[in-house]
């Protein structure tokens, strides 16, 4: 399978990052590529689906890549990238420019290139599915469209994405953001550090401590923001009463809500609802 897009110039010329042409090579053992320092003038990502192949650094050195591994090569950097003749890799790959202030393109620039390996592959999938349906017939308003999926690509990548000697830390991030997504989901239930580390097959001490570089905060933390925001949305999209808000956000008492939301927020529920409130107090 060979899938090429070429993007033209945008219309718009300050956008964060844009596609100069992206593709899909698939099951091709010929793909290789050769290209001396400053041939290319954008950034080259490559993300391996599938298969194999390897990139080839100046000094000779050969790094085998698979499934879950990238490249993102520097503006104007030496390239050189091949599949594997007998397992060719299913890779897909794009060509941009940006000038977005990520650590992942300061390394790329000044090392020429950008090793990692990632999670999140359906996610991947899905953004370079929707960049090649925009990609088959261009239009002027699909431009702010193609700029934002590939601002999400870079960002996806940002967090999603470890060096490849770190691959069992990628795994470990994902397991703490799984579990996150279910705490966030059953804010109101009443959660212990045990409970929550089960969710994750951790001890409390580990979860603790891999809770804290996966999402920047303590569990508790997350839980009471994760509160907060559900008491916020029920608060501006329907007439329950405040003590109804907090009871289905986790907190017993109206009393403790309230001074709960007022420190986080810096007002009371009941001035956060005159403020947003979508449904006016005279409708059914």
């Amino acid at each position: 399978m060979r899938q090429h897009y070429i993007v033209p110039k945008p219309s718009y010329l300050h956008y964060a990052c844009y596609p100069d042409m992206f593709g899909r090579y698939a099951g091709i053992p010929e793909h290789a590529e050769h290209r001396e320092r400053g041939a290319l003038k954008e950034y080259n990502l490559h993300l391996v689906l599938g298969g194999r192949g390897s990139i080839v650094l100046e000094t000779g050195e050969r790094i085998e890549l698979a499934a879950g591994d990238g490249f993102l090569y520097g503006k104007e950097a030496y390239q050189r990238y091949a599949a594997h003749p007998s397992e060719p890799w299913d890779i897909r790959w794009i060509h941009f420019a940006a000038g977005l202030p990520l650590p992942l393109l300061r390394e790329a620039d000044e090392y020429g290139k950008w090793l990692f390996s990632f999670s999140a592959r359906e996610r991947f999938v899905e953004l370079s599915e929707r960049m090649y349906e925009l990609g088959r017939k261009i239009t002027l308003a699909d431009e702010p469209a193609l700029s934002a999926l590939l601002y999400e690509t870079l960002s996806l990548l940002a967090v999603q994405t470890e060096r490849p000697e770190a691959t069992s830390q990628l795994r470990k991030r994902d397991v703490i953001r799984m579990a996150a997504d279910g705490i966030r989901d059953r804010c109101e239930e009443s959660w212990s550090l045990g409970e929550m580390a089960a969710l994750a097959g951790y001890s409390r001490y580990h979860f603790l401590r891999l809770f804290r570089l996966a999402t920047g905060r303590t569990p508790n933390e997350f839980l009471a923001e994760s509160r907060i925001v559900r008491a916020k949305l029920l608060l501006a999209t329907t007439e329950l009463p405040v003590g109804q808000v907090g009871e289905r956000c986790g907190y017993g008492q109206a009393s403790y809500f309230i001074k709960q939301f007022r420190t986080a927020e810096g007002l009371t529920p009941q001035a956060y609802r005159q403020l947003h409130a979508s449904v006016s107090q005279d409708e059914g």
